[in-house]
């Protein structure tokens, strides 16, 4: 049986996660290494031999804080890349949906050829360049109603308020 992937919502949480988590880890982290510099600080001239075990235990968890610092920023970037992935998902049904009510609008009553001609140029060359799911190309047709009546209801805003121009 195939295994089911995460959707990127929730590999996104995932990620947001292990960030916590690897904070937690390299705020403990840091503590060792403030108290272990300490005891290195404290002892080196009473117990040179303490002193020095202590500063290669140090120097490793420095090693060790310096690898989980740098996945950190790893994680953080892969945060970045996956929230740009959402949103330019988001921002592609959005343009699509006004393409459909493009072509809703164009559907209803008759434009001059030139017109018309240039918005179907628009409408198949959206499709042509952006690739959609046919479940999101059905959400796309519900969107484009909605676009369409925004649009509507600007239009009758805008014919409601005055407008003057001063000429100066």
């Amino acid at each position: 049986m195939k295994k089911k992937g995460k959707s990127l919502a929730e590999l996104l949480i995932d990620v947001r996660i292990a960030r916590n988590k690897l904070r937690n880890i390299i705020s403990r982290m840091q503590n060792k290494l403030d108290t272990y510099n300490y005891v290195f600080m404290r002892n080196v001239s009473s117990f040179p031999h303490l002193s020095k075990m202590v500063a290669k235990e140090s120097e490793l968890l420095e090693n060790v804080m310096n690898n989980l610092l740098t996945l950190e920023v790893i994680l953080e970037i892969l945060e970045i890349k996956i929230e740009t992935i959402i949103y330019i998902g988001n921002i592609v049904t959005s343009a699509a949906s006004v393409v459909e009510a493009i072509r809703l609008l164009k559907d209803t009553f008759h434009l001059t050829p030139d017109i018309s001609v240039l918005l179907d140029d628009i409408y198949s060359s959206f499709y042509v360049n952006v690739n959609l799911p046919k479940e999101i190309k059905i959400n796309v047709q519900e969107e484009a109603r909605k676009v369409l009546a925004d649009a509507e209801k600007i239009v009758e805003k805008r014919k409601s308020e005055a407008y003057y121009q001063v000429n100066t």
